[in-house]
């Protein structure tokens, strides 16, 4: 299946239970699930000052799936609205709101799927320009067109330029030129852009004869749905700087998007990964897109090291793939991995080529084992990375924190550990220096968060000095004092908004090991275990 039509799957409908909800607020509209129960009152005490500003602090552009995946339960669940707090028209605004961040976090279906739900949408402008420009980044533009019939009168203005998309689609080129000369008219800021694109669309008109568009297309700083798609009618492609503040619903556009250049198609693609939003398998298609010579890929090794990480990997990939050398190949995986580290890419790339080849013969040093053995815990392929450490059996600190490592994230997937090896290595590292402390806090956290610890295994961590840990600089009293206060009272609006806050946009493993605690702990209270689960994981790689 290409990546286009991959892509596609992150539109398609899942089963929900719909109910009738003419009596109620529009922003009480949600997908029913019984596991969700506990969004239910999530706004219910709340002011409209305070669902706006919580609404609008939610850090959609966050990297971490775990993040991702709270905002869209958030956004999408059934709640209740106290009308003593939020008047009708308020509920009005807080539905767009929800309406435009589904949108943003590319969750078009959901939105189609609250339309279907109430006969009270019907003329709602936001749900409707949503759902249309939805239909457009999906590529079903004879359906976005549709949804205009019988309201064109009522919307000209505020279809304006999609209306002119339409009737080109659609070859009416007069009514096409009367949409554009009202729009000239209006003289709006950024227009101008759109109706010279929209006349060499008309006329067939390449951009490199259009002075105009060949002069103003890189002063676009911004893109929507609109402009996207009639740069998509014209092949024209957009550039890295235009994308920078792309939100998920544009980076998935992007990716399916025929006449956008490789180069961002793999970066859009890395942002998905990383989120979580497109599967790995569709980040490997992304990364054989690129065409590459074979003396390029022969050369890869000293290649890889004079280009961007977003060239190096599609290259170091399709190296690896058609290697047939193993011990060249083996090289060609650790840059790979190395190169991933620094843009959170480790986990992604571990799925890649964790199968490519038996590792552990080719390994030569301890280094090559501590990066093998990481990718392979990556994979939970706990036996794997045990035995590739044991190959050197090395008494340094980074064993004896990576066999820890193992040993937890074993522990956190199957319940298995092995108290004895943990207890080993736990000494070894409390009679030796220049202990990694910032790595040995975060392990201290997991094995307190979620396993009993013994005595024996209590009394080693109290012979370690983390005061020497800089991490410990970071402390902030403020948040744990709320933190503390909101959970005590179950208060799950606030103890989340708080969460977020911390977090920002900033991946799980960027964070102290204070703001660590912090977010494990307000999962952990909350009961929200699968997310709770998923960061302790990722905190032991």
């Amino acid at each position: 299946m290409s990546l286009n039509a991959q892509s596609k799957t992150f539109f398609k409908k899942s089963p929900i239970t719909l109910n009738d909800f003419s009596d109620e607020y529009l922003s009480e509209i949600g997908i029913n699930n019984e596991n969700d129960i506990i969004w239910e009152n999530f706004f219910y005490d709340k002011s409209f000052k305070q669902i706006q500003d919580f609404l609008s602090n939610l850090p959609l552009k966050s990297s971490s799936a775990t993040v991702q995946n709270i905002i869209h339960k958030i956004l999408t669940t059934k709640k209740k609205i106290n009308r003593s707090f939020v008047s009708a028209d308020q509920d009005k605004q807080i539905f767009d709101k929800i309406i435009n961040l589904l949108f943003e976090t590319g969750r078009l279906n959901e939105i189609d799927l609250f339309y279907s739900q109430t006969p009270n949408l019907e003329n709602n402008l936001i749900i409707l320009t949503k759902m249309i420009e939805g239909n457009f980044l999906r590529n079903r533009h004879s359906e976005a067109c549709k949804i205009l019939e019988n309201k064109v009168d009522k919307k000209k203005a505020q279809f304006g330029k999609i209306l002119v998309v339409c009737d080109i689609l659609n070859n009416n080129y007069d009514e096409a030129r009367f949409g554009l000369a009202l729009l000239k008219e209006q003289n709006n800021p950024g227009d101008i852009f759109f109706i010279e694109l929209a006349y060499s669309l008309m006329t067939e008109e390449k951009i490199s004869e259009s002075d105009y568009l060949k002069t103003n297309l890189t002063s676009i700083k911004e893109l929507n749905p609109i402009i996207m798609t009639s740069l998509q009618f014209a092949d024209i492609s957009p550039s890295f700087d235009q994308i920078e503040n792309l939100n998920t619903s544009g980076l998935l556009f992007i990716l399916a998007s025929p006449s956008v250049e490789i180069d961002l198609k793999i970066h859009c693609a890395e942002l998905l990964a990383k989120q979580k939003r497109i599967s790995n398998e569709m980040l490997s298609e992304a990364y054989q897109l690129s065409v590459l010579s074979n003396k390029d890929l022969e050369n890869s090794m000293k290649l890889y090291k004079t280009l961007s990480p977003i060239k190096a990997r599609p290259l170091l990939y399709q190296s690896i793939l058609r290697d047939k050398n193993p011990e060249s190949k083996f090289e060609k995986t650790k840059a790979l991995l190395k190169i991933s580290i620094n843009d959170m890419l480790f986990d992604n790339v571990a799925f890649l080529v964790n199968n490519m080849m038996s590792y552990e013969e080719h390994a030569k040093s301890p280094e090559d084992a501590l990066l093998i053995s990481k990718m392979l815990q990556s994979e939970k392929k706990f036996s794997e990375a045990k035995s590739i450490l044991k190959k050197f059996n090395e008494s340094s600190n980074e064993f004896f924190l990576r066999e820890i490592s193992i040993n937890l994230n074993q522990y956190l997937s199957n319940g298995s550990i092995d108290n004895y090896a943990l207890e080993n290595n736990l000494h070894s590292l409390v009679v030796t220096k220049n202990i990694d402390l910032e790595f040995l806090e975060k392990i201290f956290l997991v094995m307190s968060m979620k396993i009993e610890i013994n005595e024996k295994i209590m009394n080693l961590f109290s012979d370690i000095n983390f005061n020497e840990s800089d991490q410990l600089s970071k402390f902030n009293l403020k948040n744990f004092l709320l933190a503390d206060f909101f959970l005590e009272k179950k208060d799950y609006f606030n103890s989340l908004n708080l969460l977020f806050s911390i977090m920002g946009e900033k991946n799980f493993s960027e964070l102290s090991t204070t703001e660590n605690f912090l977010v494990l702990l307000i999962l952990k209270k909350l009961g929200l275990n699968k997310e709770f689960d998923e960061l302790l994981e990722i905190i032991l790689l």
